[in-house]
């Protein structure tokens, strides 16, 4: 996870990255998720979007027809060790209600 994800659409575009995932909760530039996501897009990279265990799904509905995939994480990031946290498996259910 990088706080600044915007910063990172160039350069991987540049190094012959195919897609780019962000996470929801990142800084966002002017414009926010929506125009990171064209950023993305415009760069010729596939656009994804990462959800932590504390954000709720709906925070992403609005978003996902723009999206090319969904990663909702089981652990909180930056830590070893965690057990699997089996109660985020609602929002996949939920989006994928959403979302067949």
């Amino acid at each position: 996870m990088v706080s600044q994800p915007a910063n990172w659409v160039g350069p991987m575009a540049k190094a012959g990255a195919s897609s780019f995932n962000f996470h929801y909760e990142s800084e966002m530039p002017e414009g926010g998720h929506k125009a990171l996501i064209q950023s993305i897009k415009d760069a010729g990279m596939k656009v994804g979007m990462t959800v932590k265990p504390g954000t709720p799904i709906d925070a992403l509905y609005e978003f996902v027809d723009d999206l090319d995939m969904v990663l909702i994480m089981t652990v909180e990031p930056g830590f070893s060790g965690q057990k699997f946290m089996g109660d985020q498996m609602s929002k996949v259910e939920a989006l994928r209600k959403r979302c067949p």
